[in-house]
């Protein structure tokens, strides 16, 4: 059955708010739950008066209150998360992003709902591309804190898992590749490619990460989000780990090359290596990372369909537009635009 009301954690932040707009313009309720301390209310702007949307300022990880608050939906959108903690932070990233899931599918089980966990293609590690679901994962050492964000999501998906076999929840876990576009966040939270565009767009240079010549595949918000829909609306997708990407591979540099032009930015490339050892804790990366989408499609019949260059343009856009908006709310006195 489709789910008609869908409660959604992380719903002010990027990915959460792309989701929550995609469901009420298809005609469903959304209650959205999110602490805003990485999203924000801007972010809702534009369906923050729909009739059939509710928004609740709080902890996810407050089982009893995500209860109250999530009464009467028929599935749940787990999307709230710390991420890769590159500076500090490792100890936050592993108890939020466990606390966080263990009261999101808790919840689900109390309201007999089908709940979609979601997870990073960095669970992956070093593993050896393109990343399959039931491909052995190669996680660093734990003395290396860039680790814990993957970890934190492995044991989602365990928690998500063991909970279907002993209880008889119904997760549906969504491993996501490197989601940008508009409403990132504007900071190596949201990744190379706001990080990129902020930089150029504050005159400064883009820092690549050791010798820039990692790849990765981007995908675009909206086929992210068409992948959640599509996990809520798909039976066969419980109980199953599937990949949401795509598989347009780039390196770092080309990456950061296609963002100055898109910014009309001249040459030379306006970009520094910086070394792992600068970055501290440690710091260890992926070499490679793409996806095998055969089960995204098999299952879910999912395919991203934004190529990078049409979503980076739309992304450098947005971007321009944002600061757009900042000049002309500090002008007047007020900021419009987060």
């Amino acid at each position: 059955m489709t789910p008609s009301k869908i409660g959604v954690t992380g719903g002010a932040g990027f990915i959460g708010s792309h989701l929550c707009e995609r469901l009420l313009a298809e005609g469903r309720e959304v209650v959205a739950v999110d602490d805003l301390s990485h999203g924000t209310t801007a972010n809702m702007a534009s369906f923050m008066q729909n009739p059939g949307f509710r928004f609740h300022q709080m902890d996810c990880r407050n089982a009893r209150e995500l209860r109250r608050v999530f009464a009467g939906c028929d599935a749940v959108a787990h999307l709230a998360a710390e991420k890769i903690p590159r500076y500090g932070g490792a100890l936050q990233t592993l108890e939020s992003n466990v606390q966080g899931a263990h009261a999101a599918c808790e919840v689900a089980l109390s309201l007999d709902a089908p709940v979609i966990v979601t997870s990073t293609s960095d669970v992956y590690g070093n593993a050896t591309p393109p990343f399959n679901e039931e491909d052995h994962v190669v996680i660093g050492p734990s003395t290396t804190r860039r680790w814990a964000y993957a970890v934190s999501k492995l044991y989602d998906e365990h928690i998500a898992l063991a909970m279907a076999e002993e209880k008889g929840l119904r997760p549906a876990i969504l491993r996501l590749f490197n989601v940008y576009g508009p409403r990132n966040h504007p900071t190596w939270w949201g990744g190379p490619v706001t990080a990129f565009a902020e930089a150029l767009l504050d005159g400064e240079i883009m820092e690549l990460h050791g010798d820039g010549r990692q790849v990765r595949t981007f995908t675009y918000v909206t086929d992210t989000v068409d992948g959640f829909v599509r996990a809520l609306d798909t039976q066969d997708a419980v109980g199953e780990i599937i990949n949401i990407g795509a598989d347009e591979p780039i390196t770092m540099i080309r990456l950061a090359t296609a963002i100055q032009e898109a910014l009309e930015i001249p040459g030379p490339l306006r970009a520094k290596l910086v070394p792992y050892e600068k970055i501290g804790g440690r710091y260890q990366d992926v070499r490679c990372r793409i996806p095998d989408t055969e089960k995204a499609a098999r299952i879910l019949g999912f395919d991203a369909r934004v190529g990078l260059s049409d979503g980076l343009a739309e992304s450098v856009a947005w971007h321009v537009e944002r600061r757009r908006l900042m000049d002309a709310g500090s002008a007047g006195g007020s900021v419009s635009a987060a």
